[in-house]
């Protein structure tokens, strides 16, 4: 090189001093540099001070690297000292009356400067949310309440500052488009004017960055036009600034006497705007504390007594994540006892909460969007000592596009010669399994499943390897079920290649198989189209594991019930994490294929003994979801990971490794146990392209244990409902909390919840525990009339009977799925039996559809057998009344229970009941005659009124609605018990009545006294 040519690495660093120097100088004027000067020095010129500004946010977008400088020039620092510049003037006696032309316009160009300097730099974004002294965005919202206020203090009103400006000003800053600013100002207000002084050669293009928002319609209503005008491309870049805006005009509206103004909902309207058109900016918003800062104005008297159109919207929208601190959901249970409106949002926000956490994959944005994981450690497909190989995932599709595929999930070598892709065809919507390149007939279609969107699905595909008697086939499950088998190409396994120097195995061996690349979603070498907004599909994955076996049936169906939310290695007692509804789908499944064997299947095995029997670790070859996402993937001032100080120094540096390269977010694969492990070896992590985004859902439910175990939580609030309203409501968030989470199901159990319920529930229809009339409890807050009451009381029964798997628009299909919950809510209380008669009618008809119309009686009547249904009847019959109407729905009820439980034991009971009923009457009676007989001959006697015994079931149309008697309905009973064990041909009820019942020949003999 001669002595008169640069090399390139001085040409740079001369560049970057050049650089950092002409950042330094027009930062040094727009701030003035010393910050002490007074605000009319500092005002002078502020055409300069503005060109300066614009110079200094044009040099943060072209060169990045001057926004590293930035910070270290205390850039951060001036633009808030700008802000208290800019309050000295209103504060200031001599300048309020005249302030500064184009100071607005200083503010504007403020904002603008903090959201290019806080583009794409994630140290940026930390170091100003917390290194800066009052936390940046803390002190900007303080700031521009004090800068309002000496506005308004000056005399100078809301024309001099509008609203709409300083919303405006963060809005931009939030998306980091400048045009934005539109959305909110009508025209240009007097003070925002551009100074004259200001040379436009300077100034930015208005499209840097971001698109520019054109056409803007004016007169549309803001809830109608923010589609309009930012579309559905809006990318939500710094949601602080957004949220110091809403807590801004969350407080005007508080300390306001009217109603807010039309161009005031703009903020409203433009974030939900921005939530619902993608996944990312709602993600972004629930990571601020902004839904604390809406339900706390939600529960705020001054919102309460005047409620703003967007701002429940909003809550529930964020809530659909869950909420992220504990006092959020403390605040929603304590308050939904006292506030309808809040208790319907925690209702809302149980329902929603429910989705499992996922990652959610919108290729609109750069037309792929992928979890790539670059080797997985093994030879794939497995070698021959296994039977195949099964790949296991939950998804759900939000959008398909009909011009492209749907890719689920690929793995390949670079050769492709082993090459698995599953994807969704774009026409017919069914899944398509290729498993080469080469082959004549590469790829086969199950048609059996259109899958549909909107719908979370799981499926399995089992692929076995040929045999030498017969070929190969895989096999698709759908949400547990077997769907379809096809005949298809087992891949071919990939090529050997020589081992290079350092290779682990180099010493050991000279070849080694090539790696297997697997990807999630569709990469960006396999993407159709690449670009903004060509392609449209949008799906979520919630977890895929990739074993190195077949499973069986029953184990796949183990996994489907444990349910997307379920992220483990299924190696536990599976039984553990199972709701009623899916125990009880299992047990009915066992009970169907094993009958006499069932504790013999793999269901059983895996429910109870571990599934880790079934499926042991080291057959999982890739394990993905978003809670193996490295929890230190947070990044700290200098753009670095926040590293865990347990892992060794080869891990850390191959973490810092992937962060210089741009991969700050990582998943670990669970098939690697440790940490260390899965970051020195390249099969242990994956990383995250094209932008998809983490929903981490914080369920209502899981708050609710956490908050006091659920039980207490969830019925303190049952308790504390005044009205018949809120008892619903009430009683819907106790079922949502319970009915999709294992956890606070085991904690209703173990603590005695349910009978506590049943107990409550009694209170709130107006009825003690016997049946009574409760006159002592909550009277002042049940003051609603008679047909109210049976109103709720039917309304309550329809709402157990769902939870606990009776369908009244499918009864053929109801199951009993919690046998405790059934026993200690329905068969235990006493105040059902005392309900009006629509109550009655359908409390009865329940236990015939459970055992006789559904068609899993057989499953239901075992478990109805324990309950020792007959006992409770024949007990009741003696201690209550019953009317003639609810008798005729009581008796086919009482028949179809004795049908399914058939034992000695009851057919004992109702023999002794029969023959007691008739004992009973015949002494009342004769006391009834010997009394007639000891009254004088001169009064007149008068019989008792007695309902007869009917001679014909025809009879029963005509009985009036009255009390029946005692021998009426053992008449009754016995008829039905006659016809069950006198049926025709069939004499096995007859040969156990004669084995079970010791004094038979007595009993025969009183009923044929009787008759």
């Amino acid at each position: 090189m001669s002595s008169t040519e640069i090399s390139p690495n001085t040409a740079v660093a001369t560049t970057t001093r050049t650089t950092k120097s002409s950042l330094e100088e027009h930062l040094a004027i727009f701030s003035s540099k010393c910050l002490s000067q007074n605000a009319e020095e500092f005002f002078k010129d502020v055409g300069d001070k503005v060109t300066a500004g614009h110079a200094v946010r044009q040099l943060l977008l072209d060169q990045p690297e001057t926004r590293d400088s930035f910070r270290h020039l205390g850039g951060f620092q001036a633009l808030l000292g700008t802000l208290d510049l800019l309050i000295q003037i209103f504060d200031d006696d001599d300048r309020k009356e005249n302030p500064p032309a184009g100071w607005l316009y200083l503010l504007r160009i403020t904002f603008t400067i903090l959201a290019a300097a806080l583009r794409d730099h994630k140290g940026n974004r930390v170091f100003f949310r917390e290194g800066v002294p009052g936390r940046g965005w803390e002190s900007a919202y303080q700031k521009l309440q004090n800068l309002r206020r000496s506005v308004l203090d000056a005399g100078h009103g809301t024309s001099c500052l509008p609203d709409e400006n300083l919303l405006g000003c963060l809005f931009t800053c939030a998306i980091e488009d400048e045009t934005a600013h539109q959305l909110f100002t009508e025209t240009q207000p007097e003070g925002a004017a551009e100074p004259t002084t200001v040379d436009k050669s300077h100034l930015p293009s208005q499209n840097s960055g971001n698109p520019s928002i054109t056409d803007v319609d004016r007169r549309g209503s803001p809830s109608t036009s923010f589609e309009k005008r930012l579309g559905t491309a809006a990318f939500l870049q710094n949601p602080e600034a957004l949220c110091v805006a809403l807590r801004l005009w969350l407080y005007w509206q508080k300390v306001a006497q009217n109603a807010a103004p039309v161009r005031h909902l703009s903020i409203v309207q433009s974030t939900l705007h921005l939530a619902r058109s993608r996944a990312h900016n709602l993600v972004a918003l629930h990571r601020t504390n902004l839904l604390s800062i809406l339900l706390s104005s939600i529960v705020d008297p001054r919102f309460t007594n005047r409620p703003i159109d967007g701002i429940w919207e909003l809550a529930a929208l964020l809530l659909t994540l869950g909420t992220s601190q504990l006092d959020d959901a403390r605040l929603l249970y304590l308050h939904a006892s006292t506030l309808p409106s809040v208790a319907g949002l925690l209702l809302h926000a149980l329902q929603s909460s429910h989705s499992p956490s996922c990652f959610h994959f919108d290729l609109s944005i750069h037309g792929y969007s992928s979890i790539e994981l670059p080797d997985i450690g093994v030879q794939f497909p497995p070698t021959s000592s296994s039977n195949g190989y099964t790949l296991s995932l939950w998804f759900q599709v939000t959008r398909f596009d009909s011009n492209a595929h749907t890719t689920l999930f690929g793995a390949f070598d670079p050769s492709q010669t082993c090459f698995v892709l599953v994807y969704l065809e774009k026409d017919s919507r069914n899944l398509i399994l290729q498993t080469s390149v080469t082959s004549s007939r590469p790829s086969v279609r199950f048609k059996s499943v259109a899958f549909r969107e909107g719908r979370w699905y799981h499926i399995a595909i089992a692929h076995q390897k040929p045999r030498t008697t017969s070929s190969s086939r895989v096999s698709l499950f759908v949400n547990g079920s077997f769907v379809e088998q096809l005949k298809a190409n087992y891949p071919m396994a990939s090529p050997l290649s020589k081992a290079k120097a350092g290779d682990a195995d180099h010493d050991s061996a000279k070849l080694k198989f090539n790696p297997i690349q697997v990807f999630i979603g569709t990469p960006q070498d396999l993407a159709s189209r690449l670009g903004k907004g060509v392609v449209s599909t949008q799906w979520r994955m919630a977890s895929t594991h990739l074993f190195s076996d077949v499973l069986s049936d029953d184990l796949i169906a183990v996994h489907y019930e444990l349910g997307p939310r379920y992220h483990g290695n299924y190696q536990d007692c599976l039984g553990s994490f199972n709701t009623y509804q899916a125990a009880a789908s299992l047990k009915l499944r066992n009970d169907s294929l094993y009958s006499g064997k069932e504790q013999q299947s793999d269901i059983i095995l895996a429910m109870e003994s571990g599934g880790g029997e079934l499926l042991p670790e080291r057959k999982i070859i890739l394990g993905l979801s978003t809670a193996y996402v490295f929890p230190a993937s947070k990044i700290g001032m200098n753009n670095e990971l926040h590293i865990p100080r347990f892992m060794s120094r080869a891990a850390i540096k191959a973490a810092r490794n992937l962060n210089s390269k741009g991969h700050d977010s990582l998943v670990v694969n669970s098939a690697i146990p440790t940490l260390n492990r899965a970051f020195s070896h390249p099969h242990g992590h994956a990383v995250l392209t094209g932008d998809p985004a983490v929903l981490v859902v914080h369920s209502l439910d899981n708050a609710a244990w956490q908050l006091g175990g659920c039980t207490a939580v969830v019925l303190d609030r049952l308790d504390r409902a005044s009205d018949d309203q809120a008892v619903l409501c009430a009683l819907d968030c106790v079922f949502e909390t319970i009915r999709d989470n294992w956890r606070c199901s085991e904690t209703m159990e173990r603590e005695n919840g349910f009978a506590i319920l049943a107990n409550l529930i009694g209170q709130k229809i107006g009825l003690g525990a016997r049946g009574t009339h409760d006159s002592s409890i909550n009277q002042s807050n049940h003051q609603a009339t008679r047909e109210a009451k049976k109103e709720l009381a039917l309304k309550i029964l329809t709402v157990l009977l769902q939870f606990l798997g009776f369908r009244r628009d499918q009864p053929e299909l109801s199951v009993l799925n919690n046998p405790l919950a059934y026993r200690v809510l329905l068969v235990d209380p006493d105040y059902w039996r005392s309900m009006p008669v629509k109550v009655q009618i359908l409390y009865y008809d329940q236990f015939i559809v459970f055992g006789l119309r559904s068609k899993y009686r057989s499953f239901n009547a075992k478990r109805l057998s324990k309950m020792r249904i007959i006992k409770r009847w024949l007990e009741a019959l003696k201690m209550d009344s019953f009317m003639s109407t609810t008798f005729d729905h009581f008796q086919p009820a009482f028949r179809a229970i004795l049908t399914m439980n058939m034992t000695g034991d009851s057919l004992r009971s109702l023999a002794m009941y029969i023959t007691y009923a008739f004992e009973k009457a015949r002494r009342e009676e004769q006391g009834l005659r010997d009394q007639n007989h000891s009254q004088p001959m001169n009064e007149s006697r008068t019989e008792a009124p007695r309902l007869e015994p009917p001679q014909s079931s025809d009879f029963r149309e005509d009985i009036p609605d009255v009390e029946l008697s005692t021998d009426h309905i053992a008449i009754r009973l016995l008829e039905s018990f006659a016809d069950l064990v006198c049926l025709p041909g069939d004499t096995s009820y007859l040969m156990k009545f004669t084995r079970t019942v010791t004094s038979k020949v007595r009993f025969v003999y009183r009923m044929i006294d009787v008759g």
